[in-house]
């Protein structure tokens, strides 16, 4: 009889043999294509692509671009254009073989945040809680989530004119955030758990006991009311945190993964943050029954039968932009622990995930926090790796020496290491440490933070 951790090795990289595209539909957006050029297109070069389409019988193609910035990365839209990329056409990565095309082509991929139900009643308004105080050094943090709420939020450390770069000029007309869902400046976070606005206030907390660092919340939204998002969105997103100057980008967020070759064009924008010097701090995933349900199935063609316990591993059920974390020095994958394993309902990888937060309670098998929010009444908490991303942004930008954000070779390991050595700051508290127990299976290196106790 195997064991299971044959069993898990038989499964690894299993999932991404030959997928049936038909049980793959409901993971992006029909009839949609994110084309990738090399540089900004010409209109001329655009024709080139497009007749290229049309010589699949693909026509009435319509272009989805940001007139507020020229970006090398644009959204086509037309009947049975996804068909490109998902087998019955060309492979992902291959093109019409002209030199003014990237040659890269992705199916709009979607990104789906799951709802956390609590009660925001009990929470205390921002009127009444202290602004940010000055004279320390400003690290900026963009979060690409489902906006932010002004009413729960505490205002005073979320970005407001701010101005781009110098040599950007992406969305210097929109200095307050951006909603890429409606295309506007709303940024009222309008989904019904708050996702991002929990996001937010978890990372803000972090900040507040620093004596030297605080925080510019860089708010984008990327996903709508119900937590749905796409590759194009965020792709766009993380250009206008580019150009605003973020060191960091939260990704409390991610997409179950199910084809054979890389991601190409989440590769390379990835590699475009490492020149930026920015940090990409991103979840390892949650448990989806949907995901599990397609990941079975897909495995069952290979003659496999995954235990639950073993599609909550990387390394077999592959987890975007997690599964990058491997390669890309700039990415953290972030799941939640209590030092002995990993919450149950959330993803593991001794390979893809880097960081675990110690959690404040666990309850049926559940790695909880506490709502990041001044409460009124008795302490609430919720679970997820969303939220365990946030923390650690907010653990890392609060505590790490802004030197490292170095432009082409910042390297995840160097701020693990810097929060080692300064295990214990201002709070008096490890902010940094290395459990065992994770290290074999759960955790690279069994390396675990710690949030604020006081918030």
């Amino acid at each position: 009889m195997k064991t299971n951790q044959q069993n898990s090795a038989a499964l690894v990289n299993r999932i991404t043999c030959k997928p049936d595209f038909n049980l793959l539909k409901k993971t992006y957006r029909k009839n949609e294509l994110i084309v990738t050029f090399k540089c900004n297109p010409s209109p001329e070069e655009e024709r080139a692509v497009e007749r290229y389409f049309k010589e699949m019988n693909i026509t009435g193609i319509k272009v989805v671009k940001y007139d507020r910035c020229e970006l090398p990365v644009q959204l086509w839209i037309a009947e049975n254009i996804d068909t490109v990329v998902s087998g019955k056409g060309v492979k992902a990565g291959t093109g019409p073989g002209t030199q003014t095309v990237g040659e890269s082509y992705s199916l709009n991929f979607l990104s789906n945040i799951p709802h956390y139900a609590w009660d925001q009643s009990s929470q205390k308004s921002s009127a009444d809680i202290e602004s940010p105080q000055n004279k320390k050094e400003v690290v900026k943090v963009a979060i690409l989530d489902t906006g932010i709420d002004p009413f729960i939020v505490e205002p005073g450390y979320v970005g407001t004119n701010m101005k781009n770069k110098p040599g950007y000029e992406c969305f210097s007309d929109s200095g307050n955030g951006w909603n890429f869902v409606a295309d506007n400046s709303d940024i009222e976070d309008d989904n019904p758990g708050r996702h991002g606005s929990l996001v937010a206030q978890y990372i803000i907390n972090e900040f507040k006991k620093s004596p030297t660092k605080t925080v510019e919340i860089i708010p984008l939204k990327t996903h709508d009311s119900n937590g749905h998002g796409d590759l194009f969105k965020i792709f766009c997103g993380v250009h206008y945190a580019i150009a605003k100057g973020a060191k960091i980008i939260n990704a409390s967020w991610g997409f179950y993964y199910y084809e054979e070759e890389p991601l190409k064009e989440l590769n390379e924008l990835i590699a475009t943050l490492k020149d930026e010097g920015i940090l990409f701090i991103t979840a390892a995933g949650n448990k989806s029954d949907a995901d599990d349900t397609i990941a079975t199935a897909i495995l069952a063609q290979e003659g496999l039968n995954p235990t639950p316990s073993q599609l909550r591993n990387l390394a077999i059920h592959h987890f975007l932009p997690a599964n990058l974390s491997y390669e890309a020095d700039n990415l953290i994958t972030v799941t939640t622990s209590d030092g002995d394993v990993v919450s149950a309902t959330e993803n593991f990888s001794n390979v893809y995930v880097d960081l675990g937060v110690i959690a404040d309670k666990a309850e049926n098998g559940s790695l909880l926090f506490k709502v990041p929010f001044n409460q009124a009444g008795p302490a609430e908490h919720i679970g997820g790796s969303s939220f365990a991303t946030a923390i650690a942004t907010g653990v890392i930008g609060a505590n790490c020496n802004t030197g490292l954000y170095t432009r082409k070779t910042i390297n995840k390991q160097s701020f693990i290491d810097d929060l080692s050595t300064a295990s214990e700051n201002a709070r008096g508290i490890n902010l940094c440490q290395k459990f065992p127990a994770l290290e074999d299976e759960l955790i690279r290196d069994g390396v675990c933070v710690t949030k604020n106790p006081d918030i």
